[in-house]
């Protein structure tokens, strides 16, 4: 009897912060480059959300699946109805959490898309030089990069400012930004591309991204980093087989057999290692 009670109790409980979770992963990945938990920037702030929305789930969803222009001089915000309502409530909840107990911070009166990054910082939305499936990440100090998770790699490394996006936004998402730095760093197209998938990626509590993938049947975890005039890419693999890897003259490994450009690691190798880039 003890049994049958405490199994559903555990598992409830594990539902609601498995619930919790994903409304902060989706709100990171489909609202948070509109909605900033105390600020209006392109979208209302999370506060404002809230106190809009904290008792009424319904008009919410209606909202979000058929937003309509509420003020002049804003982007119309694009239908999230293709995430369904039990996502959608989710974010809601989320929303509400994350904006407990803030203020709401005065609109800068500067072109709002020229802010500073809040390195580190993620966003995804349409790059230059990368697939449709980009990923911008601005690291601690002044570097960003470009992770184009369709081809589960880093594409780009800029230095100075992070995104000039309002043309993006403008066009709701049919033109692509430009990056507010100089590009210092790029890897080129691959001759023989293998077989990736990109499985997603988690935020650690400093707000940096690890990305998880599968390449050529490994199962890779990178995060990156930035070390002075470094770009610090740490790996951990899953694999049975060896990984072959092609490195540009810059990049350097910690483990491995490097043969000309072609890096290769045992799986015990690939395990955990780390490859730098010198940057200029």
């Amino acid at each position: 009897m003890p049994r049958r009670l405490v199994t559903p109790l555990l598992l409830l409980v594990a539902g609601l912060a498995s619930a919790a979770e994903d409304g902060k992963l989706l709100y990171e990945q489909n609202c948070k480059a509109c909605h900033l938990p105390d600020q209006m920037i392109v979208g209302p702030s999370l506060i404002e959300i809230t106190k809009l929305y904290a008792r009424r789930p319904k008009d919410f969803l209606a909202w979000a699946k058929q937003p309509q222009r509420k003020r002049t001089g804003v982007i119309e915000m694009p239908s999230m109805a293709h995430l369904g309502d039990a996502a959608l409530l989710a974010i809601r909840d989320h929303m509400a959490q994350a904006s407990k107990g803030l203020k709401e911070q005065k609109p800068n009166p500067a072109d709002p898309f020229l802010r500073p990054a809040r390195r580190p910082e993620v966003r995804r939305i349409f790059l230059p030089d990368a697939g449709p499936a980009a990923i911008a990440v601005a690291l601690p100090g002044d570097l960003a990069y470009a992770f184009d998770a369709g081809e589960c790699r880093v594409r780009s490394v800029w230095r100075g400012g992070f995104l000039d996006d309002w043309a993006y936004y403008k066009g709701n998402g049919k033109a692509r930004v430009v990056l507010a730095g100089k590009v210092i760093w790029r890897t080129g197209p691959e001759a023989s591309p293998p077989p990736v998938k990109f499985l997603g990626y988690a935020v650690d509590a400093a707000g940096l991204p690890t990305f998880e993938y599968v390449r050529d049947g490994a199962t890779f975890r990178e995060t990156v980093t930035a070390d002075g005039n470094r770009l610090v890419r740490r790996f951990a693999v899953e694999t049975t087989g060896p990984v072959e890897l092609r490195l540009d003259p810059a990049t350097t490994a910690s483990a491995g057999l490097r043969v000309g450009d072609v890096l290769r690691l045992t799986p015990a190798e690939a395990k955990a290692f780390t490859l730098t880039v010198r940057l200029p």
